[in-house]
This record gives C-alpha cells, sequence and structure tokens, in this order.
C-alpha cells in the first residue's frame, strides 16, 4: 500500500477512514514483554555497575543500586522492545493484513 487515498466503500468518504492496527497494538506488546525480559536477564551488568557506584554507602547503597540497576535494565528493555514490536506490527497491517476501517460508518474492508 503506497500513499494513495483509501475511499470508504459504504459512505465514499476519504477523510475517515483509518488502517486497522490489530497487528501493532499485538506487535508492541509482545516486543514490550519480550524486551522487558531481555532487558532484565542482561541486567546483570548493569546491576554490577549499580552496584558498584551504590557501594560509596555500604550494604544499603550496594543492594539499592542493583536493584536500581536491574530495574533500568528491563524498562530500557521493554521501550525498546515495545518501539520495534510497534513498527514491525504496523508493517504487518499495512503490507499482509490490509484491513481499515471507516470512522464515519463504521465499515469495516480490506485494501
Amino acid at each position: 500500500m503506497s500513499e494513495e487515498t483509501l475511499v470508504c466503500p459504504n459512505c465514499e468518504s476519504s477523510a475517515h477512514v483509518v488502517l486497522a492496527n490489530t497487528g501493532q497494538k499485538v506487535g508492541t506488546a509482545v516486543g514490550g514483554t519480550i524486551g522487558a525480559a531481555a532487558g532484565y536477564t542482561g541486567a546483570s551488568a548493569g546491576a554490577a555497575a549499580g552496584a558498584a557506584i551504590g557501594s560509596v554507602v555500604p550494604v544499603v547503597g550496594t543492594v539499592v543500586g542493583a536493584i536500581g540497576g536491574s530495574l533500568v535494565g528491563a524498562i530500557t528493555g521493554f521501550f525498546t522492545g515495545a518501539a520495534v514490536g510497534n513498527q514491525v506490527g504496523e508493517h504487518v497491517d499495512r503490507h499482509v493484513i490490509c484491513e481499515c476501517r471507516c470512522n464515519r460508518c463504521g465499515a469495516v474492508f480490506e485494501i
């Protein structure tokens, strides 16, 4: 699908036609979940760095630094995975599913 104007076959409107974003929603959720898991798993380096930085305050600083490093890894992984999953889902919606919805009359149609 290129940049052509989509027209609803029911009401002949082009201003209210949008691409159905089912793949985009699923891609964002799956990508975020996988990214968070990967980020948390790979956060041992972040936890070690956080613990080293936090060791300025003995015991408490080390624990807080390790937890903070792990959380930063998981959050960064989540957002990175969600962004990638969103783009993959949009590509699937646009080039594989090819389903549009008219917000004016509610019609669902394929391109």
